[in-house]
């Protein structure tokens, strides 16, 4: 050891780089974080500021899915096509049974009709 501490670097510090007075990455980034949430806690409390966040990247994934129209599964399409083809045969099946109605009220019209005995 070293009689005069003063005059020379320590054993142990010997081969080390000499240290910056600047914050590390890591820790400049963790005191932003804790600056912004106490900034937001001040704003609004943390439960509420929670539920908002999740509204607002739920929102903004929904603005994202609909303007992006290939985010839509392919399977839509057809499923469309088949509800779509669905609903034709069945305004067809509704007009034809509504014709056969009007048809056999025509018939019956000139027929007495019969009062229920009670």
């Amino acid at each position: 050891m070293n009689p005069n501490p003063a005059s020379s670097i320590s054993e142990s510090a010997k081969g080390r780089a000499p240290r910056s007075n600047k914050l590390s990455l890591r820790a400049l980034v963790q005191n932003l974080i804790v600056r912004a949430r106490l900034w937001l806690d001040k704003l609004l409390p943390f439960p509420y500021a929670r539920v908002v966040m999740i509204f607002v990247v739920g929102f903004a994934a929904g603005v994202v899915w609909h303007s992006y129209g290939w985010l839509a599964p392919r399977a839509a399409s057809a499923s469309y096509d088949r509800i779509r083809a669905d609903l034709v045969a069945t305004r067809q099946s509704l007009d034809k049974l509504g014709n056969d109605i009007s048809r056999l009220e025509a018939q019956g019209a000139n027929m007495p009709r019969r009062r229920a005995d009670r």
